[in-house]
């Protein structure tokens, strides 16, 4: 089974459910990682221009400025290519905080369709920070899932596909992915 591991940046938090959908954040970054038998097998990178200027507190969190952002191709286009089908053709998802960019692209395709990708998200479902929140007694950050599983330091850039990539590392030692490729 293949498991598709994302993570987004964005122009900010999520506001309450509520809130009207132009208030929502917008993604600047999409990282997947297509991983099977503990290998990473495809990874998209994505930067996506919001339409809108990135906050400099957004900047010292990503590194991503409103410089990189301008001339990118806009959500649409990102998802309407390779990124969709990434998502929609694994037997699983996984992000760190699964809820917060789940919204964040189903918010994007609802600006798009009217729709969120709702039924396109695989039946699987998995929320690092959720699944190990056991063995912390508390939402473990990436830098602490990585250091525990790999007994290594990570310097988080907060960038989609380095955290992507540390998030596989962490779940390859972990032996979750292969505990739901065993399942399957």
């Amino acid at each position: 089974m293949i498991a598709a591991v994302f993570d987004t940046e964005t122009t900010g938090l999520t506001l309450p459910s509520t809130a009207p959908l132009e208030k929502q954040p917008k993604v600047i970054e999409l990282g997947i990682a297509l991983v099977e038998g503990g290998k990473i097998i495809g990874e998209g990178n994505w930067l996506i221009n919001p339409g809108e200027l990135v906050s400099a507190e957004i900047t010292k969190i990503t590194g991503i400025t409103n410089d990189q952002l301008e001339g990118q191709p806009a959500f649409r286009d990102v998802w309407n290519g390779e990124a969709q089908y990434m998502l929609r053709n694994a037997g699983c998802v996984v992000a760190h905080n699964l809820p917060f960019d789940k919204a964040l692209i189903d918010y994007e395709c609802m600006r798009l369709t009217g729709e969120p990708f709702g039924c396109g998200w695989p039946a699987i479902q998995i929320c690092s920070v959720q699944e190990f929140v056991h063995l912390f007694g508390h939402r473990p950050k990436l830098t602490e899932l990585y250091k525990h599983f790999t007994g290594k330091e990570l310097a988080q850039t907060h960038r989609a596909l380095d955290d992507v990539k540390a998030l596989v590392e962490a779940l390859v030692s972990s032996e979750l992915l292969t505990a739901i490729e065993m399942e399957q």
